[in-house]
């Protein structure tokens, strides 16, 4: 294993949210601030999108920030948080949850959502993108697409895709996995539709030459404290990784 101060020559990270704010399951805004403040000073701070593009370099300790699902929280909360920071994030939303025109519709926890949440409408994801934020799909539906049909996922992973590029006039290249789970047939399904990335859930560091529709991204959970956060960011707990990886066997 590296050192910390060489791991951190090369090492490049996309942490996963979903909310920011006062829910059950969502990050404090006390918290994210903290969070954000010590990324700002402590790393790089860029964007998914550059992370990617750019490779494998010496560039130091790299970070980006997505959130998967789409609650209004990242408009009303997250957005100036980060913008003070002179930072941007991805969103990848769950489509068929975005309300239309300014519409919020309310979260559903039997569906799988982060209970007592508020969905964004489609005049909030435009506010995002034109913040420099990048949009990509989650789905129509939070559903787990290794276990549907290939004709669902296949609906799924278009119809999303469509929703986002006509409703706010942005290509849809990316794809986030439901709970990050996915298989060599999702993964091929994915690329057919258009997409050029496919993020998943593993807790990792990127890696040189790794699989563009499978770019592993570390969970951020609420329970952490800024201890934690900065042994994730570090890859102290990397091995998760591993165990993630061995459970899936």
């Amino acid at each position: 294993m590296l050192a910390r101060g060489a791991r951190d020559q090369c090492r490049r990270v996309i942490l996963i949210y979903h909310s920011v704010g006062d829910g059950p399951w969502a990050i404090s805004k006390k918290s994210f601030c903290l969070q954000m403040e010590w990324l700002r000073q402590a790393t790089e701070l860029t964007s998914a999108e550059l992370l990617l593009a750019q490779g494998l370099g010496t560039r130091g300790l790299q970070v980006a920030i997505t959130f998967d699902d789409g609650y209004v929280n990242l408009a009303d909360v997250a957005l100036p948080i980060l913008r003070d920071l002179d930072a941007v994030a991805s969103v990848f939303a769950n489509t068929g949850c975005i309300g239309a025109g300014s519409e919020r519709k309310p979260s559903n926890a039997a569906l799988g959502h982060y209970p007592n949440e508020v969905f964004m409408s489609w005049e909030d994801m435009r506010v995002l993108s034109e913040a420099g934020w990048s949009i990509g799909s989650h789905g129509v539906r939070h559903i787990d697409l290794t276990l549907a049909s290939e004709e669902i996922a296949r609906q799924e992973l278009a119809t999303s895709k469509s929703m986002i590029e006509n409703s706010i006039s942005i290509p849809c290249t990316a794809f986030a996995y439901t709970w990050g789970k996915h298989t060599p047939e999702l993964r091929r399904l994915v690329a057919e539709t258009g997409y050029r990335y496919g993020f998943a859930g593993r807790h990792g560091a990127l890696q040189a030459g790794g699989d563009p529709l499978a770019i592993p991204r570390i969970n951020v959970s609420s329970e952490y404290t800024m201890s934690d956060f900065k042994a994730i960011v570090r890859g102290d707990w990397d091995y998760l990784g591993w165990i993630q990886r061995m459970r899936g066997l």
